[in-house]
């Protein structure tokens, strides 16, 4: 049943956005260097996960970025490394919203356990990026202790980035249920 949801259009046609703004988030308002990047890109997986469940944060979080990679470095053999450590905090997100609407409790009004949510998926998603980096490096025979020296950095700043993520997840959520804007979508989860 998970595997088989229908999608009706407005579903759709959200995912299709939040994919985009995942795009530009993580094109326009990011600092990347070789090891590092820090970027909001994650604002719309954490959005279709905490709205929908989480195969749709896993849809917007892979789409997007590998359209992100093809953008950035264009198609490589590495390329499926990274687009698949993004969809982790589409499942860490996804699953505790779907298990909290539920409880009749949404995610998004369970502050505390949002942040914790958010900051478990950063956590696990940073480890991701770099289980990536490391297998990067065997492909491309480059070292890896450049990577694993500024891993701490990663983490830390990964974690103020969840925090500000589910800062922001938390208000846009709610006002997105109440709008009216997503009437015609699922709110059941699997």
């Amino acid at each position: 049943r998970f595997l088989m949801r229908k999608w009706n259009v407005n579903t759709l046609c959200t995912l299709a956005l939040l994919t985009a703004m995942m795009v530009l988030l993580s094109l326009t308002l990011a600092v990347r260097t070789d090891y590092f990047k820090l970027t909001f890109g994650s604002l719309p997986v954490v959005l279709a996960a905490m709205l929908f469940g989480p195969l749709e944060g896993i849809v917007v979080a892979v789409l997007g970025e590998f359209m992100v990679q093809l953008l950035t470095f264009g198609l490589m053999p590495t390329t499926v490394i990274w687009i698949l450590p993004p969809a982790i905090r589409a499942v860490v997100v996804g699953l505790a919203a779907v298990q909290l609407r539920k409880t009749g409790v949404p995610l998004e009004r369970r502050p505390a356990l949002c942040y914790i949510v958010c900051i478990a998926g950063a956590v696990l998603t940073t480890t991701g990026n770099t289980l990536g980096m490391w297998l990067d490096s065997l492909v491309y025979h480059t070292s890896f202790s450049a990577a694993l020296f500024i891993a701490p950095a990663r983490y830390v700043s990964g974690v103020v980035t969840a925090a500000v993520i589910a800062t922001l997840s938390m208000p846009l959520v709610h006002l997105l249920r109440r709008s009216g804007v997503l009437n015609e979508v699922r709110h059941d989860g699997p």
